[in-house]
């Protein structure tokens, strides 16, 4: 949703998120806050990213986390993983957008395919770039669903790759995120 006040959902969501970080945003809160006054998306992530991380810092770890972590055997290796997800998103995001625009029966699959696979990138690449341990199965979990979002939008796309630009290159970053997070799924112990 793209409103009056400037402000798209994507740019909310992120500001919303470093708020919730303790970083400042790029945006004015005041155009925020016009934003989520008429985005009920927008509102509901506010909401439940408010909740979930209230929950992190508030809940009292029982248990040490599984640290013991070859996930990331260099940074070169992180790198990489970390791009794929970042184009991923991006390239997902981009598809749905013209899928939409084609506003065609046929891409509603492809299109729902998409978004998913961009919601499920952005948060693969938060988990992965903070610079702190991480349970493994917490990692493992994202990258496997990173990788099944992947492969589900590497087929329904690659089925219209031959007459939409768009499909064809979110069909190679889908194939290309699914093999590198598969390689990273081999490098945990724990």
């Amino acid at each position: 949703m793209h409103d009056n006040c400037s402000v798209d959902c994507i740019q909310c969501r992120e500001a919303i998120s470093a708020a919730l970080d303790g970083e400042e945003g790029e945006a004015e809160s005041g155009a925020i806050d016009a934003h989520l006054a008429i985005c009920g998306t927008c509102r509901q992530f506010a909401d439940e990213a408010a909740r979930v991380t209230r929950l992190a810092r508030t809940t009292v770890v029982t248990q040490t986390p599984q640290v013991t972590l070859e996930l990331v055997r260099t940074l070169d290796g992180l790198a990489m993983v970390l791009q794929a997800l970042t184009d991923l998103d991006r390239d997902s995001t981009t598809c749905a957008t013209a899928m939409m625009a084609h506003n065609s029966a046929d891409m509603v699959s492809a299109t729902r395919a998409a978004l998913d696979c961009a919601d499920i990138a952005a948060a693969a690449q938060r988990i992965l770039s903070r610079p702190t341990a991480t349970d493994a199965g917490v990692i493992r979990a994202i990258l496997e669903a990173a990788a099944t979002a992947a492969d589900r939008c590497a087929a329904e796309c690659g089925e219209h790759a031959g007459h939409h630009g768009h499909c064809r290159v979110h069909s190679e970053s889908a194939q290309r995120a699914a093999a590198l997070c598969r390689s990273e799924l081999a490098n945990i112990t724990g």
